[in-house]
Protein backbone atom coordinates (compact mmCIF):
# COMPACT_ATOMS: atom_id res chain seq x y z
CA UNK A 1 0.00 0.00 0.00
CA UNK A 2 2.66 2.36 -1.05
CA UNK A 3 0.05 4.85 -2.95
CA UNK A 4 -2.50 7.19 -0.74
CA UNK A 5 -4.81 9.65 -2.41
CA UNK A 6 -7.32 10.58 -0.15
CA UNK A 7 -7.56 11.80 3.40
CA UNK A 8 -10.31 11.65 5.82
CA UNK A 9 -9.30 14.33 8.15
CA UNK A 10 -8.26 17.74 7.70
CA UNK A 11 -9.15 20.47 9.95
CA UNK A 12 -8.95 24.27 9.22
CA UNK A 13 -8.07 25.22 13.06
CA UNK A 14 -4.57 23.12 12.57
CA UNK A 15 -3.28 26.21 9.77
CA UNK A 16 -4.57 28.90 12.38
CA UNK A 17 -2.12 27.34 14.82
CA UNK A 18 0.58 27.79 12.46
CA UNK A 19 2.54 31.31 12.52
CA UNK A 20 2.22 33.66 10.23
CA UNK A 21 6.13 33.46 8.83
CA UNK A 22 5.34 29.30 8.81
CA UNK A 23 1.73 30.17 6.46
CA UNK A 24 3.73 32.26 4.07
CA UNK A 25 6.39 29.29 3.75
CA UNK A 26 3.90 26.68 3.04
CA UNK A 27 1.82 29.34 0.71
CA UNK A 28 5.50 30.26 -1.48
CA UNK A 29 5.96 26.41 -1.85
CA UNK A 30 2.31 25.34 -3.03
CA UNK A 31 1.44 28.26 -4.92
CA UNK A 32 0.80 27.71 -8.81
CA UNK A 33 0.29 31.50 -10.46
CA UNK A 34 2.48 31.42 -13.45
CA UNK A 35 0.10 32.28 -15.97
CA UNK A 36 -0.73 35.52 -13.91
CA UNK A 37 3.04 36.55 -13.39
CA UNK A 38 3.01 36.13 -16.87
CA UNK A 39 0.34 38.25 -18.15
CA UNK A 40 1.25 40.26 -15.37
CA UNK A 41 4.80 41.11 -17.22
CA UNK A 42 3.12 41.37 -20.71
CA UNK A 43 1.10 44.14 -19.32
CA UNK A 44 4.22 45.85 -18.22
CA UNK A 45 6.36 45.55 -21.24
CA UNK A 46 8.94 47.76 -21.38
CA UNK A 47 8.07 49.80 -18.27
CA UNK A 48 10.17 50.09 -15.45
CA UNK A 49 11.26 47.18 -13.00
CA UNK A 50 12.15 48.70 -9.89
CA UNK A 51 9.94 46.22 -8.25
CA UNK A 52 9.67 43.16 -10.11
CA UNK A 53 6.21 41.58 -11.13
CA UNK A 54 7.30 37.94 -9.29
CA UNK A 55 8.06 40.42 -5.93
CA UNK A 56 5.14 42.22 -6.27
CA UNK A 57 2.96 39.48 -6.22
CA UNK A 58 4.62 38.47 -3.22
CA UNK A 59 4.28 41.07 -1.21
CA UNK A 60 0.41 41.27 -2.40
CA UNK A 61 -0.05 37.44 -0.82
CA UNK A 62 1.71 38.25 2.27
CA UNK A 63 0.24 41.31 3.20
CA UNK A 64 -3.26 38.58 3.29
CA UNK A 65 -1.41 35.95 4.98
CA UNK A 66 -0.02 39.04 7.72
CA UNK A 67 -3.70 40.08 7.94
CA UNK A 68 -3.02 43.86 7.56
CA UNK A 69 -5.70 46.05 7.02
CA UNK A 70 -4.42 48.71 4.39
CA UNK A 71 -0.69 48.82 2.06
CA UNK A 72 0.51 51.62 4.94
CA UNK A 73 0.34 49.21 7.69
CA UNK A 74 2.19 46.56 5.53
CA UNK A 75 4.79 49.08 4.23
CA UNK A 76 5.63 49.37 7.89
CA UNK A 77 5.58 46.04 8.72
CA UNK A 78 8.31 45.24 5.82
CA UNK A 79 10.57 48.51 6.73
CA UNK A 80 11.03 46.79 10.01
CA UNK A 81 10.68 42.90 9.31
CA UNK A 82 13.70 41.86 7.08
CA UNK A 83 12.94 38.13 7.35
CA UNK A 84 9.40 38.94 5.55
CA UNK A 85 11.55 40.99 3.08
CA UNK A 86 13.93 38.47 2.42
CA UNK A 87 10.64 35.94 2.42
CA UNK A 88 9.24 38.11 -0.84
CA UNK A 89 12.18 38.57 -2.83
CA UNK A 90 13.35 42.19 -1.53
CA UNK A 91 17.11 41.81 -1.51
CA UNK A 92 18.84 44.85 0.60
CA UNK A 93 22.20 44.21 -1.42
CA UNK A 94 20.69 45.14 -4.88
CA UNK A 95 19.75 48.52 -3.58
CA UNK A 96 22.71 50.80 -3.84
CA UNK A 97 22.83 54.96 -3.39
CA UNK A 98 23.14 56.17 -7.32
CA UNK A 99 22.07 59.97 -7.75
CA UNK A 100 18.50 59.22 -5.40
CA UNK A 101 17.88 56.57 -2.84
CA UNK A 102 15.91 53.87 -4.13
CA UNK A 103 13.24 52.88 -1.65
CA UNK A 104 13.74 49.05 -0.06
CA UNK A 105 10.20 49.17 0.77
CA UNK A 106 7.78 49.89 -2.34
CA UNK A 107 6.47 53.14 -2.07
CA UNK A 108 2.41 53.17 -1.83
CA UNK A 109 1.80 54.25 -5.18
CA UNK A 110 3.22 51.25 -6.15
CA UNK A 111 0.85 48.89 -4.48
CA UNK A 112 -1.37 50.89 -5.58
CA UNK A 113 -0.59 50.78 -9.81
CA UNK A 114 0.27 47.02 -9.06
CA UNK A 115 -3.55 46.42 -7.19
CA UNK A 116 -5.16 48.00 -10.24
CA UNK A 117 -3.03 45.91 -13.14
CA UNK A 118 -4.21 42.76 -11.02
CA UNK A 119 -8.01 43.51 -11.18
CA UNK A 120 -7.47 43.43 -15.11
CA UNK A 121 -6.11 39.30 -14.59
CA UNK A 122 -9.56 38.47 -13.59
CA UNK A 123 -9.05 34.95 -15.94
CA UNK A 124 -5.69 33.83 -14.76
CA UNK A 125 -6.97 34.42 -10.80
CA UNK A 126 -9.93 32.06 -11.06
CA UNK A 127 -7.77 29.65 -13.23
CA UNK A 128 -5.38 29.38 -9.87
CA UNK A 129 -8.64 28.93 -7.79
CA UNK A 130 -10.23 26.68 -9.79
CA UNK A 131 -7.01 24.05 -9.78
CA UNK A 132 -7.16 24.49 -5.93
CA UNK A 133 -10.67 23.39 -5.49
CA UNK A 134 -10.02 20.65 -7.98
CA UNK A 135 -6.89 19.75 -5.65
CA UNK A 136 -9.52 19.71 -2.73
CA UNK A 137 -12.22 17.36 -4.47
CA UNK A 138 -8.88 14.90 -5.72
CA UNK A 139 -7.83 14.84 -2.05
CA UNK A 140 -10.00 15.34 0.64
CA UNK A 141 -12.35 12.71 1.18
CA UNK A 142 -16.41 13.09 0.83
CA UNK A 143 -15.47 17.31 -0.14
CA UNK A 144 -18.02 18.96 -2.38
CA UNK A 145 -21.20 16.58 -0.92
CA UNK A 146 -22.07 18.60 1.53
CA UNK A 147 -22.11 22.24 0.89
CA UNK A 148 -23.12 25.84 2.04
CA UNK A 149 -24.40 28.84 0.88
CA UNK A 150 -24.49 31.97 2.52
CA UNK A 151 -24.41 35.63 1.61
CA UNK A 152 -21.96 37.80 3.44
CA UNK A 153 -22.43 41.40 3.65
CA UNK A 154 -18.91 43.07 3.00
CA UNK A 155 -19.67 46.69 4.65
CA UNK A 156 -17.49 49.62 3.34
CA UNK A 157 -16.25 52.43 4.85
CA UNK A 158 -15.89 54.82 2.59
CA UNK A 159 -18.83 58.14 2.25
CA UNK A 160 -21.38 57.10 -0.29
CA UNK A 161 -20.34 58.96 -3.51
CA UNK A 162 -21.15 62.60 -3.53
CA UNK A 163 -19.82 64.44 -6.73
CA UNK A 164 -20.45 67.88 -4.82
CA UNK A 165 -18.23 66.94 -2.48
CA UNK A 166 -16.11 63.94 -3.68
CA UNK A 167 -15.34 62.43 -7.15
CA UNK A 168 -12.22 60.43 -6.93
CA UNK A 169 -10.84 56.98 -5.59
CA UNK A 170 -11.82 58.23 -1.56
CA UNK A 171 -15.50 57.43 -1.81
CA UNK A 172 -17.74 54.90 -2.80
CA UNK A 173 -18.99 55.01 -6.37
CA UNK A 174 -20.55 51.02 -6.81
CA UNK A 175 -21.96 50.12 -3.36
CA UNK A 176 -25.41 50.02 -2.29
CA UNK A 177 -28.02 49.93 0.66
CA UNK A 178 -29.83 47.00 1.80
CA UNK A 179 -31.81 45.60 4.51
CA UNK A 180 -31.48 42.27 6.19
CA UNK A 181 -34.66 41.91 8.50
CA UNK A 182 -34.32 38.80 11.32
CA UNK A 183 -37.68 37.68 13.02
CA UNK A 184 -37.36 36.52 16.40
CA UNK A 185 -38.44 34.12 18.38
CA UNK A 186 -40.98 36.30 19.89
CA UNK A 187 -42.51 37.19 16.51
CA UNK A 188 -40.74 40.99 16.44
CA UNK A 189 -38.68 42.14 13.83
CA UNK A 190 -35.46 43.32 13.64
CA UNK A 191 -33.82 45.45 10.73
CA UNK A 192 -30.05 45.26 10.05
CA UNK A 193 -29.07 47.95 7.36
CA UNK A 194 -25.51 47.48 5.28
CA UNK A 195 -24.15 49.94 2.49
CA UNK A 196 -21.54 48.25 0.23
CA UNK A 197 -21.52 44.76 -1.49
CA UNK A 198 -22.13 41.00 -0.91
CA UNK A 199 -20.32 38.35 -0.75
CA UNK A 200 -22.22 34.99 -2.23
CA UNK A 201 -20.42 31.92 -1.00
CA UNK A 202 -21.03 28.23 -1.39
CA UNK A 203 -18.25 26.71 0.18
CA UNK A 204 -17.68 23.15 1.51
CA UNK A 205 -19.68 21.79 4.61
CA UNK A 206 -17.23 19.89 6.37
CA UNK A 207 -14.03 21.38 5.78
CA UNK A 208 -14.66 24.81 5.51
CA UNK A 209 -13.44 25.54 2.28
CA UNK A 210 -14.65 27.50 -0.85
CA UNK A 211 -15.80 26.22 -3.94
CA UNK A 212 -17.63 29.09 -5.47
CA UNK A 213 -17.93 32.94 -4.80
CA UNK A 214 -18.77 35.76 -6.30
CA UNK A 215 -19.52 39.47 -5.13
CA UNK A 216 -22.55 41.63 -5.80
CA UNK A 217 -23.48 45.42 -4.68
CA UNK A 218 -24.82 44.40 -1.61
CA UNK A 219 -28.77 44.85 -3.02
CA UNK A 220 -28.90 41.86 -5.03
CA UNK A 221 -31.12 39.04 -4.36
CA UNK A 222 -29.55 36.22 -2.39
CA UNK A 223 -31.78 33.86 -3.76
CA UNK A 224 -31.29 34.92 -7.71
CA UNK A 225 -27.39 34.72 -6.88
CA UNK A 226 -28.15 31.38 -5.90
CA UNK A 227 -29.48 30.82 -9.08
CA UNK A 228 -26.34 32.29 -10.50
CA UNK A 229 -24.11 30.41 -9.20
CA UNK A 230 -25.76 26.73 -9.59
CA UNK A 231 -25.88 27.73 -13.31
CA UNK A 232 -22.55 28.72 -13.73
CA UNK A 233 -21.29 25.42 -11.97
CA UNK A 234 -23.43 23.40 -14.10
CA UNK A 235 -22.92 25.38 -17.71
CA UNK A 236 -18.86 25.55 -17.29
CA UNK A 237 -17.24 22.52 -18.27
CA UNK A 238 -14.29 23.09 -15.43
CA UNK A 239 -16.76 23.08 -12.65
CA UNK A 240 -19.13 20.15 -14.04
CA UNK A 241 -17.75 17.51 -11.46
CA UNK A 242 -18.42 19.77 -8.86
CA UNK A 243 -22.30 20.16 -9.37
CA UNK A 244 -22.21 16.48 -9.86
CA UNK A 245 -20.75 15.35 -6.84
CA UNK A 246 -22.82 17.77 -4.35
CA UNK A 247 -25.59 15.98 -2.90
CA UNK A 248 -26.94 18.10 -0.39
CA UNK A 249 -27.01 22.14 0.55
CA UNK A 250 -27.66 24.02 3.37
CA UNK A 251 -28.99 27.37 3.59
CA UNK A 252 -30.63 29.77 6.40
CA UNK A 253 -34.58 30.95 5.84
CA UNK A 254 -33.37 33.91 3.26
CA UNK A 255 -33.05 30.94 0.94
CA UNK A 256 -36.43 29.36 1.64
CA UNK A 257 -38.89 29.32 -1.51
CA UNK A 258 -40.71 26.29 -2.50
CA UNK A 259 -40.09 26.81 -6.17
CA UNK A 260 -36.49 26.85 -5.73
CA UNK A 261 -36.19 24.11 -3.64
CA UNK A 262 -38.13 21.88 -6.20
CA UNK A 263 -35.72 23.35 -8.99
CA UNK A 264 -32.27 22.18 -6.87
CA UNK A 265 -33.89 19.12 -6.48
CA UNK A 266 -35.04 18.08 -9.84
CA UNK A 267 -32.56 20.14 -12.22
CA UNK A 268 -29.27 19.58 -9.99
CA UNK A 269 -30.47 16.70 -8.14
CA UNK A 270 -29.29 18.51 -4.99
CA UNK A 271 -31.62 17.95 -1.56
CA UNK A 272 -32.49 21.57 -0.60
CA UNK A 273 -31.86 21.51 3.59
CA UNK A 274 -32.54 24.90 3.86
CA UNK A 275 -34.27 26.53 6.83
CA UNK A 276 -38.11 28.12 6.51
CA UNK A 277 -39.77 31.42 7.73
CA UNK A 278 -42.77 31.21 8.96
CA UNK A 279 -45.42 32.51 7.11
CA UNK A 280 -48.55 30.76 8.28
CA UNK A 281 -50.72 32.51 10.53
CA UNK A 282 -50.49 32.01 14.17
CA UNK A 283 -53.92 30.40 14.47
CA UNK A 284 -53.42 27.75 12.03
CA UNK A 285 -51.56 25.11 13.85
CA UNK A 286 -52.05 22.59 10.91
CA UNK A 287 -52.86 21.63 7.49
CA UNK A 288 -54.30 18.79 6.47
CA UNK A 289 -53.85 16.58 3.26
CA UNK A 290 -56.29 15.72 0.64
CA UNK A 291 -57.75 12.00 0.47
CA UNK A 292 -55.41 11.05 3.98
CA UNK A 293 -56.06 11.43 7.75
CA UNK A 294 -53.01 13.15 7.64
CA UNK A 295 -52.10 16.81 9.05
CA UNK A 296 -48.60 18.61 8.98
CA UNK A 297 -46.88 21.80 10.75
CA UNK A 298 -45.12 24.36 9.18
CA UNK A 299 -41.92 23.14 10.56
CA UNK A 300 -42.63 19.52 8.55
CA UNK A 301 -43.96 17.46 11.31
CA UNK A 302 -46.21 15.24 10.23
CA UNK A 303 -49.43 13.70 12.24
CA UNK A 304 -51.81 10.97 11.92
CA UNK A 305 -55.39 12.58 12.67
CA UNK A 306 -56.94 9.86 15.16
CA UNK A 307 -60.01 11.73 15.89
CA UNK A 308 -61.06 15.22 16.00
CA UNK A 309 -58.47 17.05 18.35
CA UNK A 310 -56.28 13.95 18.44
CA UNK A 311 -53.08 14.02 16.09
CA UNK A 312 -50.45 11.23 16.50
CA UNK A 313 -47.33 11.92 15.23
CA UNK A 314 -45.67 9.49 12.67
CA UNK A 315 -42.69 7.58 11.86
CA UNK A 316 -40.16 8.92 9.34
CA UNK A 317 -39.55 6.13 6.81
CA UNK A 318 -37.35 7.76 4.24
CA UNK A 319 -37.66 9.68 0.48
CA UNK A 320 -39.38 7.80 -1.85
CA UNK A 321 -37.02 8.37 -5.19
CA UNK A 322 -39.92 7.03 -7.39
CA UNK A 323 -43.20 8.47 -6.73
CA UNK A 324 -41.39 11.86 -5.20
CA UNK A 325 -42.53 11.45 -1.83
CA UNK A 326 -41.90 11.20 2.00
CA UNK A 327 -43.20 8.07 3.39
CA UNK A 328 -44.91 7.67 7.07
CA UNK A 329 -46.25 5.04 8.68
CA UNK A 330 -47.95 5.21 12.70
CA UNK A 331 -45.98 4.65 15.61
CA UNK A 332 -48.95 2.06 16.93
CA UNK A 333 -49.56 -0.40 13.87
CA UNK A 334 -46.34 0.22 11.95
CA UNK A 335 -48.24 -1.23 8.92
CA UNK A 336 -49.45 0.63 6.36
CA UNK A 337 -47.11 3.25 4.58
CA UNK A 338 -48.62 6.40 4.05
CA UNK A 339 -46.62 8.69 1.02
CA UNK A 340 -46.96 12.67 1.00
CA UNK A 341 -46.14 13.86 -2.69
CA UNK A 342 -43.21 16.72 -2.58
CA UNK A 343 -45.38 18.37 -4.56
CA UNK A 344 -48.27 18.89 -1.49
CA UNK A 345 -45.70 22.08 -0.72
CA UNK A 346 -42.38 22.37 -1.40
CA UNK A 347 -41.35 24.57 0.93
CA UNK A 348 -42.30 22.15 4.07
CA UNK A 349 -41.56 19.11 2.19
CA UNK A 350 -38.06 17.86 0.66
CA UNK A 351 -36.22 15.01 -0.05
CA UNK A 352 -34.49 15.22 3.38
CA UNK A 353 -37.64 15.69 5.47
CA UNK A 354 -37.55 18.36 7.87
CA UNK A 355 -38.53 16.48 11.26
CA UNK A 356 -35.82 13.78 10.27
CA UNK A 357 -32.75 13.49 12.32
CA UNK A 358 -30.91 13.68 9.15
CA UNK A 359 -32.42 16.64 7.94
CA UNK A 360 -31.20 18.31 11.66
CA UNK A 361 -27.47 16.70 11.43
CA UNK A 362 -26.94 18.07 8.07
CA UNK A 363 -28.42 21.52 8.79
CA UNK A 364 -26.06 22.09 11.69
CA UNK A 365 -23.10 21.47 9.61
CA UNK A 366 -24.18 25.22 8.02
CA UNK A 367 -22.75 26.61 10.50
CA UNK A 368 -19.02 25.75 8.69
CA UNK A 369 -19.87 29.00 6.30
CA UNK A 370 -20.47 30.92 9.34
CA UNK A 371 -16.86 29.91 10.84
CA UNK A 372 -15.67 31.08 6.87
CA UNK A 373 -17.43 34.09 7.11
CA UNK A 374 -15.57 34.35 10.44
CA UNK A 375 -12.27 33.53 9.05
CA UNK A 376 -12.37 36.21 6.74
CA UNK A 377 -13.39 39.11 9.14
CA UNK A 378 -10.69 38.14 11.31
CA UNK A 379 -7.94 36.95 10.27
CA UNK A 380 -8.29 39.07 6.53
CA UNK A 381 -9.34 42.29 8.28
CA UNK A 382 -13.02 42.30 5.78
CA UNK A 383 -14.08 44.13 9.29
CA UNK A 384 -12.10 46.95 8.87
CA UNK A 385 -10.60 48.03 5.64
CA UNK A 386 -10.05 50.39 2.96
CA UNK A 387 -11.00 48.05 -0.18
CA UNK A 388 -13.28 50.42 -2.49
CA UNK A 389 -15.06 49.26 -5.87
CA UNK A 390 -16.57 46.24 -6.69
CA UNK A 391 -13.62 44.52 -8.79
CA UNK A 392 -11.21 45.77 -6.11
CA UNK A 393 -13.38 43.81 -3.59
CA UNK A 394 -13.66 40.96 -5.82
CA UNK A 395 -9.84 40.31 -6.27
CA UNK A 396 -9.34 40.39 -2.67
CA UNK A 397 -12.22 38.22 -1.74
CA UNK A 398 -10.60 36.06 -3.99
CA UNK A 399 -7.53 36.16 -3.26
CA UNK A 400 -8.31 35.29 0.15
CA UNK A 401 -9.68 31.96 -1.04
CA UNK A 402 -6.27 31.81 -3.06
CA UNK A 403 -4.50 32.01 0.03
CA UNK A 404 -6.48 30.25 2.33
CA UNK A 405 -6.80 26.88 -0.43
CA UNK A 406 -3.07 27.05 -0.83
CA UNK A 407 -1.88 26.68 2.51
CA UNK A 408 -4.41 24.18 3.13
CA UNK A 409 -3.44 22.17 0.22
CA UNK A 410 0.74 22.84 1.38
CA UNK A 411 -0.89 21.54 4.98
CA UNK A 412 -2.39 18.19 3.23
CA UNK A 413 0.31 17.48 0.99
CA UNK A 414 2.43 17.57 4.23
CA UNK A 415 0.06 15.02 5.96
CA UNK A 416 -0.17 12.73 2.89
CA UNK A 417 3.66 13.16 2.91
CA UNK A 418 3.80 11.59 6.95
CA UNK A 419 0.97 8.96 6.23
CA UNK A 420 3.16 7.19 3.43
CA UNK A 421 6.57 7.34 5.45
CA UNK A 422 4.81 5.54 8.45
CA UNK A 423 3.30 3.10 5.99
CA UNK A 424 6.81 2.59 4.52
Amino acid sequence: MNNISQISIFEYREIENLGDLERLKIFFENIDDDKLCESLEKSRKNGRNDYPVRTMLNLIYAMKIFGHRSVESFRRELSRNSQLRIACGISEGKYKYCGDRKHLVPPARVFTGFLNKLKNCKKEIEEIFEGLVKFMYENLEGFGEDCAIDGKFLDTYASKNNTNKCNDNRAEHEATFSCKTYEMRDGSKKQEWHYGFIAHIICDAKYGLSIKSKVTPANNSEQTELDNLLKEMQNNDKEQYKLEKMKNLMGDAGYDNGSRNKRIKEEYNVNPIIDIVHRWDKTEKYREIENQPIAYTEEGEVLYIVDLNNYEKMKYLGYDKENNALRYTRYSTGKKIYRIPLETDYRIFTPVARDSKKFKKKYKMRTEIERLNGRIDRDYMFNDHFIRGQKKMELMLNLTFIVMLTIAKGHIKNKQENIRSLVA
